[in-house]
């Protein structure tokens, strides 16, 4: 909410005290938001699973690695298999981090600040792209995309 600036003008100093009272009371409560976002974003946690069940990998907020899993199946996987199945299953997990930032973000201020929602969500987009029915726009190609899933090491 903004001051009102003709009561500013106006100069009703009662007038001027509330419109600058309510003008920062809604400052406050922004701010207020986007702490609690930014705490639900910071506790974000997305685990996905290689299609044949052998890697499961848990990302943070920041698309980092917080545990990585191999279950029995991986012992059927070639050596030289295993680490780009981990790295798809990384890319994923990484689809999904825009995703769960909306959500965080819708969760706390529903329909409200839809500009400032989606900047954050689009930051995350174009930092991890978006997989899914819920993607809206192409993730942006990066240097590592052009290797596929073949390591580049041999």
């Amino acid at each position: 909410m903004q001051p009102r600036w003709d009561a500013l003008l106006g100069g009703d100093p009662e007038q001027i005290e509330r419109s600058l009272d309510e003008w920062v009371d809604g400052v406050r409560q922004r701010a207020d938001r986007m702490r609690e976002i930014r705490t639900r974003v910071e506790a974000i946690q997305i685990t996905e699973t290689s299609s044949n069940g052998a890697v499961t990998v848990t990302i943070d907020a920041n698309g980092l690695p917080t545990d990585i899993r191999f279950t029995e199946r991986a012992l059927s996987v070639q050596p030289a298999e295993l680490g780009p199945l981990v790295m798809s299953t990384l890319r994923m997990a990484h689809g999904r981090i825009a995703e769960q930032v909306r959500d965080a973000a819708t969760a706390v201020v529903g329909g409200d600040l839809p500009e400032t929602r989606e900047m954050l969500v689009d930051s995350y987009r174009t930092r991890f792209g978006e997989s899914g029915r819920s993607a809206q726009r192409p993730r942006q190609a990066t240097h590592d995309d052009h290797f596929g899933d073949e390591s580049y090491l041999g």
